[in-house]
């Protein structure tokens, strides 16, 4: 059961998508959507800024990170808002809730891939933009390290999400843990899908036959899904994948999420990174 959704706000446009996406899951699911804006604190500049700056100099720049903090949060606030008034969410402070859509606003400050990945550990979903699987970004890094540290599912939202996902749920599956982990996380969708399509490839590492097997299991669920084989010739399966996706008209992708950590660096999986870099409907992703 899907109860609390954690969405990280960064203050910029990709927060309404992040936001429309949270409210939908929670007003299908009458969960609570906690929204948390986190903002670095202006004193862990200081060693960074060296010792060739004056206590005045180092005063200012603390004084314009700290406006920086404030007008993002500010920002954050009014997607924020916006969001829960379109959706009709209630306003609610704590637990256990109204019984409908409901949400909060919190910003703190903190080194956000730390702060994230810690507050997720207590949601039963994180919803990040799909664009902050491309690059380098403050958000990027948050993301891989909420996908490998937090022990739960992420919801990748579109920049123009859907008003509503789970009608026809597809799920990218090749027998792994990753892909366990994220049918498990995504039952909620997929015991309420009017239709479910299971996606698998049949190559020299992955075998076709372990999509028969996560059928029987489902069907213990009361799920009836059918079984979508690809075979990727010339293309990646990544990208054989996404097309097949595209063919079925689902409008939510279930898969695991690939690699590992070194450094806080992470090397995601081809498929993965395929998927990342191919924005375009909601992707649920557990790892």
């Amino acid at each position: 059961m899907l109860r609390k959704i954690l969405v990280p706000l960064i203050g910029r446009d990709c927060d309404r998508s992040v936001l429309a996406m949270g409210f939908s899951v929670a007003k299908t699911f009458d969960a609570h959507v906690e929204a948390l804006h986190v903002g670095g604190d202006p004193r862990d500049m200081v060693p960074m800024l060296g010792d060739g700056l004056s206590g005045p100099m180092i005063e200012e720049i603390m004084k314009a990170s700290e406006q920086e903090f404030a007008a993002d949060a500010e920002i954050a606030r009014k997607h924020f808002e916006a969001a829960r008034a379109a959706a009709q969410a209630a306003l609610v402070q704590s637990a256990p809730g109204p019984g409908m859509a409901s949400g909060r606003m919190r910003s703190v400050t903190g080194v956000m891939e730390d702060v994230i990945p810690h507050e997720a550990r207590l949601a039963d979903l994180v919803v990040f933009p799909q664009t902050a699987g491309i690059g380098d970004s403050r958000l990027s890094v948050t993301l891989e390290a909420t996908l490998l540290g937090s022990a739960r599912p992420l919801l990748l939202a579109p920049e123009r999400p859907p008003a509503k996902i789970g009608g026809t749920v597809a799920i990218a599956w090749n027998g792994g843990a990753e892909c366990a982990r994220a049918v498990a996380a995504a039952m909620p969708f997929l015991i309420r899908a009017a239709a479910v399509r299971i996606v698998t490839a049949d190559t020299a590492v992955t075998s076709a036959e372990e999509a028969a097997r996560l059928a029987d299991y489902l069907a213990w669920h009361g799920i009836q899904p059918a079984i979508d084989t690809i075979r990727p010739a010339k293309e990646s399966v990544g990208a054989a994948l996404i097309a097949r996706v595209g063919e079925l008209e689902a409008d939510l992708l279930v898969m695991g999420g690939y690699g590992h950590s070194r450094v806080r660096e992470m090397i995601l999986g081809g498929v993965t990174r395929y998927v990342l870099s191919h924005p375009g409907l909601p992707v649920l992703m557990a790892h």
